[in-house]
């Protein structure tokens, strides 16, 4: 993050590096639910938070839609090849469930143990899926 905000200030101006502070707090806002549920980890928050140094805040929640999509697609794939498709879609229906019933947020791995295995098996890099979203943003596929 330091090293992002002194490219800014040294390429553009004070003033622009202050936006994309302002800018990482509001992606750290955003995503901050999902780490409370454990569904996305500090260092991918972290990893994330960068985005605003090199781009405009829009194009900032672009690429992490763009990131989600792809995190989602390896993760579908992840689980049709593991053969836990099924058993997922079952520990998710459990989630919303609890979550309805409870009428407020829980860890989502807590059901994990329905589907077998470790926390671990149930889980992917998302620093991949970030890498996706920004190289489809820089490429030029996604522009707003």
């Amino acid at each position: 993050m330091l090293i992002s905000q002194l490219w800014i200030i040294s390429h553009r101006s004070v003033d622009e590096a202050l936006i994309a502070i302002a800018g990482s707090f509001g992606i750290m806002i955003l995503l901050y639910p999902l780490f409370m549920i454990g569904t996305l980890g500090a260092g991918d928050i972290k990893l994330i938070m960068i985005l605003p140094a090199y781009m405009p805040f829009a194009d900032s929640l672009i690429t992490v839609f763009m990131s989600f999509a792809a995190g989602a697609c390896i993760g579908l794939v992840k689980m049709i090849a593991a053969g836990t498709l099924h058993e997922r879609l079952r520990v998710m229906k459990a989630y919303i469930e609890a979550v309805s019933a409870g009428g407020r947020l829980i860890v989502y791995d807590k059901p994990a143990s329905m589907a077998g295995g470790t926390i671990r098996d149930h889980q992917i890099h998302f620093s991949i899926p970030v890498l996706i979203g920004t190289a489809v943003y820089f490429g030029g596929f996604w522009k707003s």
